[in-house]
């Protein structure tokens, strides 16, 4: 049986299963482009955050982590749990998310499709999904001192974003999400 559920402020993710959740995101995401288990867990007590988790017989199949950040939907995270990955659940989620947003832009960080094979099927995955490459340098703020930014490409859709649109993105996304006022660019 599958079952969508999504998680928030209001109705958090119960820990057993976000224990399982993670676990995916471990292995599906390095440590310098994800927060702590800890850390993590605690979004859910911030009014923006929000888990989307499909559930096969059970078990976690995929799940997204995404903030509501006023005109525009941030997705931070996005993984099918390995031994299911080229089923379709990610395109199903994706089409569930965009039900959600209301016509909202749907962002997103990805690595940059020349760094690797894997990031180009990435990139050419999320094109299929009607994402556009934004031509903007973009930088992911270090979750930790000590750690290095990431550079990536920022996706979205239904359309590419104007520069100007860019960067209040950027602005927006830098304080809600990450809670910093940090730019590489500056």
């Amino acid at each position: 049986m599958n079952k969508i559920t999504i998680y928030s402020q209001n109705d958090p993710m119960p820990r057993e299963l976000f224990s399982r959740l993670f676990e995916i995101l471990e292995y599906s995401f390095p440590p310098d482009e994800r927060r702590g288990f800890e850390e993590h867990y605690s979004e859910f007590k911030r009014s923006f955050f929000r888990s989307m988790v499909l559930e096969q017989n059970g078990e976690i199949a995929g799940f997204m982590n995404y903030w509501e950040l006023g005109g525009f939907v941030y997705l931070e995270h996005f993984a099918v749990a390995e031994q299911l990955r080229g089923n379709g659940i990610g395109t199903r989620l994706m089409g569930e998310l965009h039900k959600f947003t209301e016509n909202r832009p749907i962002i997103l960080e990805t690595e940059p499709p020349e760094q690797s094979p894997t990031a180009l099927r990435r990139t050419e995955f999320y094109t299929r999904l009607g994402f556009f490459q934004n031509p903007y340098e973009y930088y992911q703020p270090p979750y930790r001192e000590n750690e290095k930014p990431v550079r990536f490409v920022i996706m979205s859709s239904p359309r590419g974003l104007s520069y100007e649109e860019f960067l209040e993105m950027k602005t927006v996304l830098y304080r809600d999400a990450y809670q910093t006022n940090w730019d590489y660019l500056t």
